[in-house]
């Protein structure tokens, strides 16, 4: 999918922060970067209302911590009337992560980090910015639909598919990757995972002080025991852990029968740390064909290569179909090199895998 370029008409931003500081240097940075032009700022939840009426912007940054009315409102006002890419700008981590997943899950695109002056620094904030309003763009055409049917609840479950309970007791593992656009995706494919008391591993590209609030959230909405991975943590049924953003990578490894996380520090890979490649290669190692491979909605190629690892090792694996996905990459990267078995809507993975679950009685036990 291509990026915005300055050949083309400029992505329009309306930038809705209650800091005049704020506001001038995200105008300053979004003009300056090709291809994307800021036509307004609003410094309330109101006023970002009535702009987003008048100036109908391509793509919105939000900041939550809005004068009045605070942003989560907004944002779901504005995705329930007429989705678009929103990307949240919020301070760093703390209290404040837990309003930024939340606003995830509403069905923001993406949301980068402010800066403090010391560990987030202005220059990464400049870089970040310009690579999410890119992320924000490729997702423009996908958006509606997505988000369309995020909205309008998960619809009938296909009637082809067997209704007999599924015979778990050959697959010891679910795998699932996500970036872009993945908080909602990864919560609804667990919620409809979770009667299957399967242990669950995730990597979402997120960064460190997040990964523990969503993991939170996702045990709320999922009943499942789902936390934070630590280095050592033995997978259990019913149990499921999410890669800690941060310097290390997550893998899975067999030890004395038990399925062992382990955290290591390495460089990025596919750009990203933690990696779905990572994982995913190591699922494909330590369980093979006892697995099932998800990789949902992203930008770039993470989680392609492991995806293909895990198929070859005889692992059944899914990709998110591209018009439920916020931002088709990493699901297209994966079908592209023949990784994905099978290409399937998001409302459709769960029941998808609890009928390949129930079809494969050849495997091994563990």
């Amino acid at each position: 999918m291509s990026m915005a370029t300055s050949s083309a008409a400029p992505v329009k931003v309306l930038v809705v922060d209650d800091s005049v500081l704020m506001q001038k240097l995200m105008t300053q940075i979004i003009n300056g970067a090709p291809g994307f032009e800021v036509i307004g700022v609003a410094g309330s939840a109101e006023e970002g209302w009535d702009a987003i009426q008048d100036l109908r912007p391509d793509v919105v940054t939000l900041d939550l911590e809005l004068p009045g009315r605070h942003g989560l409102k907004l944002l779901a006002r504005v995705l329930k009337q007429d989705p678009l890419p929103v990307l949240i700008v919020s301070a760093f981590g703390g209290p404040g992560a837990d309003n930024t997943i939340q606003a995830l899950e509403l069905g923001a695109i993406d949301f980068i980090e402010k800066p403090d002056g010391t560990t987030h620094t202005l220059e990464g904030f400049m870089k970040h910015l310009v690579a999410a309003l890119q992320r924000a763009a490729a997702s423009r055409k996908m958006i509606a639909a997505a988000r369309q049917m995020a909205q309008g609840g998960a619809p009938a479950r296909p009637t082809a598919l067997p209704r007999e309970p599924a015979r778990v007791g050959r697959t010891s593992l679910i795998a699932i990757g996500a970036s872009t656009g993945g908080v909602p995706a990864v919560q609804a494919v667990m919620r409809d995972l979770a009667h299957l008391r399967l242990p669950i591993v995730v990597v979402q590209h997120m960064p460190p002080g997040y990964t523990a609030k969503f993991a939170a959230r996702l045990a709320g909405a999922t009943g499942l025991d789902v936390r934070e991975a630590a280095d050592g943590d033995r997978l259990k049924p019913g149990m499921a852990v999410v890669a800690p953003g941060g310097p290390r990578h997550l893998e899975i490894e067999e030890r004395r029968g038990e399925f062992v996380c382990v955290l290591k520090e390495g460089p990025l890979v596919s750009g990203h740390s933690p990696s779905v490649d990572v994982m995913f290669h190591s699922v494909a190692r330590s369980i093979g064909s006892q697995a099932v491979g998800i990789l949902l909605t992203g930008m770039g190629r993470d989680g392609a290569d492991g995806l293909l690892a895990m198929r070859k090792a005889g692992a059944e694996t899914l990709i998110q179909s591209g018009e439920t996905c916020v931002v088709n990459g990493m699901p297209k990267a994966a079908f592209e090199i023949g990784a994905a078995e099978r290409v399937v809507p998001l409302d459709q993975i769960g029941t998808t895998v609890s009928h390949l679950i129930g079809d494969r009685s050849h495997l091994r036990t563990a």
